[in-house]
């Protein structure tokens, strides 16, 4: 993605505090490598889930194929089945996935060929620096170090270099793809050995940034090389607040369908804008107490949704006063311009469903934090009735599920209690990613 988006809102101060930390890491003078991972680390993608890119390809598939199937479905399932195939002791690559697609669909070699272009031409176009990322990256070229890049996935290395080159990441010293190492894909720790031999530097002297707490961290130490842990950006925004979970209960069988892009795109910038530079979830708040975060995606998404009215005449209300308060107005418009920054008026296509969810949430559920943000432009009689209408909300089941804590969440949960700086601290630390 050529250019950048410049958004309105600043860090939070304790967003601050983390990048001033990891900037004086980088730094220091015992380095001499500093590797980075690729994916979520240096490059985002504005989509929520990687197959949310495969519906800008449908067009081009229905010119080679009659198949009742759509792309995206044929494409989830050729990447289920390569990994099957050949995660276990080899390395599954994009070549390999679009040769189990071609036979699922019938399509030509011309086709299989037309579409694998495709595909590294839209990942090309979508990617973009992470922020924090690229602020760390040169840091590290400032200090001199060398630098080692990782990127574990199925894109082969001219499209890697491509997006870091379009990145701003071009002056690196190597690339290490596991699949031109022979590392097998389900020795997901053995990319850092190589790591200290490209470097030609002892394990001591390298420092390792990723977002995995297991892979990147634990594994990088048990090397013998330090580690941060930047976690990613996603899973950090999810874990902010409840509304991710409402929606996608409110959305239980539609949440994955093509109608449902816009939200789910929502959420994809909505991680990118508020949590480029980690921050955790704030005490009575589903906002991070933010107000640029409430325009954002409260307001945001009703962009998507043509000649909007409110449902109700609290919405209204709510409506009328967010708009009174600048920073939630700057909010908006930056969902606006980073919309059209990333995909034009393109998203707009698939329609609007569950664009009104975050307003709804917002009347019915919304903490005593967030709600002390909006109240100073409400009357007297708006206050009441908007505080009677507060009630807990139903989540998705995958948000209610009770997570089991490693003995270190614990002591943590002990010593440090939750909504404390020190806390947000010790989760930067501990904090373990699921793998998605």
């Amino acid at each position: 993605m050529d250019g950048e988006f410049h958004p309105k809102r600043p860090l939070s101060a304790a967003q601050d505090e983390i990048l001033v930390k990891m900037l004086h890491e980088v730094e220091r003078n015992d380095h001499k490598a500093i590797s980075f991972k690729l994916w979520d680390t240096l490059v985002l993608t504005p989509f929520s889930k990687p197959e949310d890119m495969f519906l800008f390809m449908e067009e081009d598939f229905s010119l080679l194929n009659t198949s009742n199937k759509t792309f995206t479905e044929l494409r989830i399932e050729a990447q289920k089945a390569a990994e099957k195939k050949y995660g276990p002791k080899g390395n599954v690559t994009l070549e390999k996935i679009y040769n189990i697609l071609a036979k699922m669909s019938g399509i030509t070699p011309t086709g299989r060929e037309r579409l694998m272009t495709r595909e590294c031409d839209l990942i090309q176009h979508f990617a973009f620096p992470r922020k924090i990322g690229k602020l760390l990256f040169d840091k590290a070229k400032d200090c001199k170090n060398r630098i080692i890049i990782t990127s574990a996935s199925y894109y082969p290395r001219d499209v890697v270099v491509k997006i870091l080159c379009d990145c701003g990441y071009g002056e690196y010293d190597s690339v290490i793809i596991p699949a031109e190492q022979n590392i097998p894909d389900s020795a997901e720790t053995a990319y850092l050995d190589a790591v200290i031999k490209k470097s030609g530097v002892n394990a001591d002297n390298i420092l390792h940034i990723g977002g995995d707490f297991s892979h990147d961290v634990e594994a990088a130490i048990v090397r013998g090389l330090k580690a941060i842990l930047l976690q990613s950006a996603q899973p950090l925004m999810v874990k902010s607040g409840r509304l991710r979970g409402y929606i996608e209960d409110k959305l239980l069988y539609e949440i994955d369908s093509e109608k449902c892009m816009a939200i789910r795109t929502a959420f994809a910038l909505y991680a990118a804008y508020g949590f480029d530079v980690p921050q955790n979830k704030k005490a009575h708040s589903d906002f991070c107490l933010d107000e640029h975060m409430i325009g954002f995606m409260v307001l945001g998404p009703l962009s998507f949704i043509s000649d909007f009215e409110p449902e109700t005449e609290m919405q209204r209300t709510l409506i009328n006063a967010m708009e009174k308060n600048p920073k939630i107005i700057e909010g908006r418009d930056d969902f606006r311009d980073m919309l059209d920054f990333h995909f034009g008026d393109f998203i707009g296509k698939y329609g609007s469903e569950g664009c009104r969810l975050p307003l709804e949430f917002l009347e019915k559920h919304s903490y005593i934090g967030d709600r002390d943000i909006i109240f100073p432009h409400l009357t007297d009689k708006e206050k009441k009735k908007w505080g009677k209408a507060a009630s807990e909300p139903k989540l998705a089941p995958v948000h209610t599920e009770k997570v089991r804590k490693n003995a270190l969440q614990k002591l943590a949960d002990k010593l440090f209690p939750e909504g404390t700086n020190v806390r947000e601290m010790s989760e930067a630390i501990l904090h373990r990613k699921k793998r998605k």
